[in-house]
Parts: C-alpha cells; structure tokens; sequence
C-alpha cells in the first residue's frame, strides 16, 4: 500500500503536519501553489471548462470547474462558472453554495445575491428568493456600475409580488 493517501508520509513530526494545514492559506495560498501548474495552465483549464459549459456539457462543466475552484478558491470566473454549471443541471442547493462563496471574494458584488435568487425561484423557496433579491438591492446601493443588476433584482421581486 502506498503512503501518498497519508499526508503524515510527508512530514517527519506530527507539528510539522499540524504547522502546514495551520499556516496553509495564510498570505493567499491556494493549492495551486502545490502543483506545478501555471497561471497559463489554469487559463487552458479554464477554456476548456468554459467550452464545455458553451456547448451545453454542463455535467463535465461543473467537474472542471469544481477542480480549479479546489486548485485556486480566489478565482470567481472558476466559482461562477461552478455555480452556472450547478444551475443549469438543476442543481440549485448546490449552486447557491457556489454563489454564496462568491459572496465571501468580494461583499460589494451584488451578483451572487442575483444568482442566488435565481436558483431559489429555481428550487421553489419563493421566501428564500425574495431575500437574495433584496440583499442584492440593498447591496447595489446606488452605484450606477450596479444598475443593471439592481433593476433585474426589482424587476424579479415585483413579479414574486404579483404572485
């Protein structure tokens, strides 16, 4: 049996085990920085996934995408990419908690809270929808870089209202 499963076969204490995972992902470390993979390698990675995803292969998409999400959970082309790939197969709990890490990158982005709403409607959670849409105003605030967004938004909670 092989010792690559176990991380111990790599460290020859147990502090320096508990040292790595403790220091790992400070100072923006992502896996990738373990790989010999390329910032050029991602984006061939990358085009593929969005291939996929373009040709309506959304299950292989999401495979794609879920590894350079793994291999770099900075990136949010490779979450929205995850999250979009989830949606369109249906998946929508499992799209939301891609879009929720969205969030998490950047809490000025009025976008996941859209997507969310969507994948709520999508799921039949009416209540859940109407609250991802007015986070999704309430964090586009007036900024006009926001007012796409923001209308789609009043627009969706106006026709919930309706219903």
């Amino acid at each position: 049996m092989s010792n690559t499963a176990n991380p111990k076969a790599y460290f020859e204490t147990d502090e320096e085990l508990r040292d790595f995972y403790e220091k790992f992902g400070q100072n923006g470390r992502t896996f990738q920085d373990f790989t010999n993979l390329t910032p050029q390698s991602m984006e061939v990675i990358y085009m593929v996934a969005f291939n996929q995803f373009n040709a309506g292969k959304y299950d292989e998409a999401e495979k794609i995408f879920q590894l350079l999400s793994v291999l770099n959970h900075f990136d949010a082309r490779f979450w929205t990419g995850l999250g979009a790939s989830r949606e369109m197969q249906k998946k929508y709990d499992d799209a939301i908690k891609a879009y929720t890490y969205l969030t998490v990158l950047d809490l000025e982005n009025p976008t996941p809270a859209l997507l969310m709403g969507k994948c709520y409607l999508g799921a039949g959670r009416k209540e859940d929808a109407e609250s991802a849409f007015h986070a999704c105003i309430f964090i586009c605030k007036d900024k006009p870089a926001n007012a796409e967004v923001k209308a789609q938004a009043q627009s969706l909670l106006e026709i919930l209202g309706k219903n």
